[in-house]
């Protein structure tokens, strides 16, 4: 099932899988495609990563930090947000980052689309909790994860 289409219209497909897809250009590598994805981070984003930041400070969690949108590279060891990139190839770029209670990747794929007329990019989260205080901490900001990644995704293809 796809989560958006060709529009950028997202549909409710990404809270039961965990996987957002839409379609790309001709040529466009998952470097291309996460960089796409993270220059296009609006800034209501922030707004609430930086409310996210405040909020978990007296609990030891790791802060996120702003990279302006020229200085994005996408390079292994990069921070780049939450997202540290792990591993860069021309077909997935893989990011996550692990904290006292959860551990997180995400992947920025490109693969033929499923019709094998063209592209699209694939952005798949997973969490794994470290501890009790991670299940507690995702249960609470799954609602604002699920509203943010296919809305992210959908508009890296529309700027």
């Amino acid at each position: 099932m796809r989560d958006a289409d060709e529009r950028g219209q997202v549909r409710r497909g990404y809270p039961r899988n965990g996987s957002v897809a839409v379609d790309l250009p001709a040529g466009t590598s998952a470097v291309a495609f996460t960089h796409m994805v993270l220059a296009g981070t609006p800034e209501w984003v922030h707004g609430l990563l930086t409310l996210r930041d405040k909020l978990m400070a007296p609990f030891g969690l790791q802060r996120q930090e702003r990279v302006a949108v020229r200085d994005i590279g996408v390079e292994p060891g990069r921070k780049l947000g939450p997202i540290r990139l792990l591993a860069v190839a021309e077909d997935e770029v893989l990011g996550g980052d692990d904290d006292k209670h959860l551990d997180f990747r995400t992947s920025f794929a490109v693969r033929p689309s499923a019709s094998g007329a063209g592209l699209e990019g694939v952005c798949t989260s997973v969490v794994r909790f470290r501890r009790p205080a991670g299940r507690l901490y995702f249960k609470a900001i799954k609602p604002l994860h699920n509203l943010i990644m296919p809305r992210l995704v959908a508009g890296a293809v529309r700027s």
